[in-house]
């Protein structure tokens, strides 16, 4: 009797497992979750949402995923966000203007602009937004945020494209934990650098790791910025970096 009861839950248990694979971030977090099933896709309301299966966008501009809403938790749930137009002018997710926002756990690939691109309007609302754990692999940019302050882009590999991550005129936005690798200069922007700030009234790089890419430099900073612990593979030169101030000896 107990035999069948065991054979019983393991194959309940089992007819269950692709339920729960598509809903993981769902049932992992307690929380009811959106999902996203196809794109273009506009989130106009504070909450959770999540990827239960790759997705594809084919447009040759604009966002796969547009966030138009604060306090949002976009969870790629281990799946693929990608572009199938490379040469696009493309955005992988374009949060525009808004407050608390995190996008996490899954892989964003191939957009020709960026594959995660922090927005500001004439009102310069972009803070407090993270990326967590993300995959990038040949997004022009891994992670862009203009006129940003104190967003955070931690715990993430960006491999290929042009640059890694950009800070733009933002204000306190930190890099931290990032494995960043081969970035080669095109002919959009030229760069091929991991890690950029530009303009940027004070951000922090910390604990990076930068594998050369086709630039001897591979970070550039502001001089009102700060960088420590930073770790250069591949470069020629003893110092691979331009601007910022080195705190690796100081307390912040």
């Amino acid at each position: 009797m107990k035999k069948n009861v065991v054979s019983f839950v393991i194959t309940a248990g089992l007819a269950l497992l692709p339920v729960a694979s598509t809903q993981a971030f769902e049932t992992a977090q307690g929380v009811v979750a959106t999902p996203i099933t196809s794109v273009p896709f506009t989130i106009t309301t504070s909450g959770n949402y999540y990827l239960p299966a790759n997705l594809t966008f084919s447009g040759i501009g604009g966002a796969a995923i547009t966030v138009n809403a604060s306090e949002v938790v976009l969870d790629l749930n281990g799946r693929t966000l990608s572009s199938s137009v490379a040469s696009a002018l493309a955005v992988g997710v374009y949060v525009f203007n808004q407050v608390d926002v995190t996008i996490q756990n899954g892989d964003i690939d191939h957009f020709g602009y960026a594959g995660v691109y922090l927005a500001p309007n004439s009102t310069d609302v972009n803070a407090k937004n993270t990326v967590d754990n993300v995959k990038f692999n040949g997004d022009l940019i891994g992670v862009l945020s203009v006129s940003g302050t104190s967003n955070w882009v931690k715990n993430c590999v960006i491999d290929g494209g042009d640059v890694g991550i950009m800070f733009m005129m933002d204000q306190g936005s930190r890099a931290s934990n990032n494995i960043l690798q081969l970035q080669t200069a095109q002919e959009l922007l030229g760069m091929g650098v991991s890690l950029v700030s530009l303009g940027s009234g004070g951000v922090y790089f910390e604990n990076n790791e930068v594998l050369k890419g086709s630039n001897p430099v591979g970070q550039v900073m502001s001089n009102t910025d700060k960088f420590r612990f930073e770790t250069f593979v591949g470069y020629s030169g003893l110092g691979p970096h331009a601007g910022g101030t080195d705190e690796t000896f100081n307390s912040l």
